[in-house]
């Protein structure tokens, strides 16, 4: 791709030096420089075009690569955090070709989207992965949240009153929270030496802003009434068993399982050890990070010794429609102008819907 930006660009530089000497001259193009620009802009055209269709091919490639771990029916999508994200937003903070890093505005880059959470065969890299996203054009948006699910249906003779089952809805009004932070003030020239600077901080403002937004979704759920709980139960594995039956028994289907790192290390720790005779042929994929046939989300801002056992379709991420802000800025302080030093800061707007609460286990693992 740079290599057809930079054919681009020496292309039009040739017409442009053939205009601004005729330009100098006072004169029109020659026969022979009218052809020298025709052509080469022709050949700007061409390789633009050549660009546009690469781009294309990548997206597709990626649409596919998503696709991979097969097709999403429910047409949901899920938030992600990727490093091609962090990419996008750490070009459009320092466009390629334009050496000055950009400060002053604000700039917007699109939250990202997935149509399937985890590609088959590979482990959820974070909570977001397990939960579809849904945006909103205005902040303050609601929701309808079942409360209540008391299954009467029964065989009725004729003429016999019909049982009554009970489905209680509540509408939940719901508000769109700013998740943000800034980065520590660095020298504007260091962005200008090194080239490998701007993606690097952004990365790790991306992976920042993604964990805030995991901690938040982790703290609605646990605020939320309703959200069954499972006690310590001889081992971390019963236990997480006993939480996918609570899921099952309520009439739910288990879709995933969120826990602490030393609380995963345990569980893996425990299948491979020499006196675990209880544990083998347990169904545990080491590779794809799945237990009982469910996703394992690795989470830091979980609660050690706590995990979550999430129900398919009971829980979502909310955010709005502009994406995530980020701004580069020299002129906080007197002392940073003064200084030449620049800070970023990024944010975004996130909420969580809490759609079932009975399908959600809260479990204690010691």
């Amino acid at each position: 791709m740079s290599d057809l930006k930079d054919r681009i660009s020496q292309q039009l530089d040739a017409a442009r030096a053939i205009a601004e000497k005729a330009t100098a001259e006072g004169r029109n193009f020659t026969g022979d420089e009218q052809k020298q620009v025709d052509g080469a802009i022709a050949a700007a055209k061409s390789y633009r075009e050549a660009a546009a269709g690469d781009a294309q091919r990548r997206e597709i490639m990626e649409q596919l690569d998503a696709m991979a771990g097969g097709q999403n029916s429910g047409g949901q999508q899920f938030l992600k955090f990727s490093k091609a994200w962090a990419d996008r937003a750490a070009e459009k903070v320092m466009p390629v070709g334009q050496k000055a890093l950009a400060t002053g505005n604000s700039v917007f880059v699109d939250v990202e989207l997935t149509p399937t959470p985890i590609p088959m065969g590979r482990p959820a890299g974070s909570l977001l992965d397990l939960l579809p996203a849904v945006q909103h054009q205005q902040p303050a948006f609601s929701y309808i949240r079942q409360s209540v699910r008391t299954n009467s249906a029964a065989v009725v003779t004729e003429g016999a009153v019909k049982p009554t089952s009970v489905y209680s809805i509540i509408k939940i009004d719901n508000t769109l929270s700013v998740v943000a932070h800034l980065s520590e003030r660095v020298p504007r020239y260091w962005f200008e030496d090194a080239a490998s600077l701007k993606p690097f901080m952004q990365e790790e403002l991306s992976y920042g802003l993604r964990a805030a937004v995991e901690a938040k979704v982790l703290a609605d759920i646990n605020a939320t009434s309703g959200i069954q709980t499972q006690a310590y139960s001889n081992s971390i594995l019963e236990t997480l068993r006993k939480s996918i039956t609570k899921i099952e028994a309520a009439g739910y289907e288990p879709s995933a399982i969120v826990m602490h790192p030393l609380d995963f290390e345990a569980v893996e720790l425990a299948l491979v050890t020499t006196t675990a005779v209880q544990y083998r042929g347990l169904p545990f994929d080491a590779a794809a990070r799945r237990l009982y046939g469910l996703p394992i989300a690795v989470a830091n801002v979980q609660a050690q010794g706590t995990a979550h056992v999430l129900g398919s379709g009971t829980v979502g991420v909310d955010t709005d429609t502009l994406g995530v802000a980020i701004q580069w800025s020299e002129t906080s302080d007197a002392d940073s102008f003064s200084k030449n030093l620049v800070l970023a800061r990024c944010e975004g707007r996130y909420a969580t819907s809490v759609f079932q609460p009975f399908g959600l286990v809260k479990a204690t693992l010691a």
